[in-house]
């Protein structure tokens, strides 16, 4: 069983900086490299980003792996890994968060026993949620960069502005209790929240209550992707920003800068065959 203890700390993101947070990118490599060229970045023709480009630092927030096709995922893997070490030579200027897919990943690669890998039930979770696994599998120079990703990945990171403006940022939603807390249970639960295929006949809202039951109007933000959605939903200070780039929408992102918020995206390229769903909405009541 992966042992949450090992991951890295959460951490506080320098206030001076400004940032670009981006959702749920599942191989989507070319929506990812428009998101940040129309967002100022130079990116040169061996895939490297130009650190002088852009003042911005750059967020995923997880979930960059799984449900793409393998070459997609490949050239995602590839271009995170190198813009990664690149990017942060000086300074930190690229930041990664935990999906749920990275974890699950990581404990398919590394034979972790309390998945019981073999298992007919297993193998068809891998086949049909986690395809990254078989190329990782077969693919050494490409697992070990993964690999290498997923220790540099945080649990939560959260830009402090000031006591009346705050963005705490993980991949999944979580209750308050748990929020940038640094201990297993809450690495569990900031990286993924309850199975809605588990529960297919359940709303999101009621799924999980407590995220517009503790939603407050303030601005101290909680943003997150995971739960792929049509649109940005907001909900008082509750943000995901997960727009189902894979699924033929939008991959999105959040612009951060000193006390302000704003949002930007681009749509789904047709670079690769788009995967299917159905939206399981988000704060789906009457504001």
């Amino acid at each position: 069983m992966l042992d949450y203890t090992l991951l890295r700390k959460g951490a506080y993101l320098p206030c001076e900086d400004e940032y670009i947070i981006v959702g749920d990118v599942h191989g989507c490599i070319d929506e990812l490299r428009q998101l940040l060229l129309q967002n100022g970045f130079h990116i040169n023709q061996d895939g490297l980003i130009d650190p002088d480009s852009s003042s911005k630092s750059i967020i995923l927030l997880g979930d960059f792996v799984d449900k793409g096709s393998e070459k997609k995922i490949a050239q995602t893997i590839e271009f995170i890994y190198q813009n990664y070490y690149h990017l942060n030579r000086d300074k930190s200027r690229f930041y990664l968060i935990m999906g749920n897919h990275e974890d699950m990943i990581y404990r398919y690669i590394t034979n972790d026993p309390s998945l019981d890998i073999k298992s007919p039930k297993r193998q068809e979770e891998k086949r049909k949620y986690y395809n990254s696994a078989d190329l990782l599998e077969r693919d050494s120079e490409l697992k070990e960069k993964f690999l290498m990703l997923h220790r540099e990945s945080f649990p939560w990171l959260k830009y402090l502005y000031d006591e009346h403006f705050s963005v705490t940022l993980t991949h999944a939603p979580c209750q308050e209790q748990y929020l940038a807390k640094d201990n297993a249970d809450a690495y569990k639960k900031m990286i993924k929240s309850v199975s809605r295929s588990k529960n297919p006949n359940r709303t999101l809202d009621e799924l999980i209550p407590y995220l517009h039951q503790e939603a407050k109007e303030n601005q101290h933000y909680h943003v997150f992707g995971h739960l792929s959605q049509p649109n940005i939903r907001q909900y008082k200070n509750k943000i995901c920003i997960d727009t189902s780039a894979i699924y033929g929408n939008r991959l999105s992102c959040l612009l951060l800068k000193e006390r302000a918020l704003d949002f930007d995206s681009t749509p789904f390229l047709n670079q690769q065959k788009s995967a299917t769903q159905q939206y399981n909405l988000l704060f789906d009541f009457a504001y």
